[in-house]
């Protein structure tokens, strides 16, 4: 499953590592938003599973729509 951003923003943290286990609602990324008051939000996980690739880095500006974290079946390793 891939995690797109909704929104437009920059990249201020990514809060997972490859490799890592989620729990469904737990927060991947933070951006800070295009608008006014540059508002940070946080783009979470749909559901729970193991992060197989990170899309972006701190720094790079995602557009809505845009491929951030690559999510997979928790495996049990």
């Amino acid at each position: 499953m891939i995690v797109r951003a909704e929104w437009p923003g920059y990249v201020m943290d990514v809060l997972v590592r490859i490799g890592e286990e989620v729990e469904e609602d737990q927060a991947l990324i933070l951006l800070e938003g295009t608008d006014a008051g540059h508002t940070p939000f946080y783009v979470n996980a749909p559901e729970a599973g193991r992060v197989r690739e990170l899309l972006v880095e701190e720094g790079d500006f995602a557009d809505e729509d845009d491929d951030l974290v690559s999510l997979g079946e928790y495996d049990g390793e």
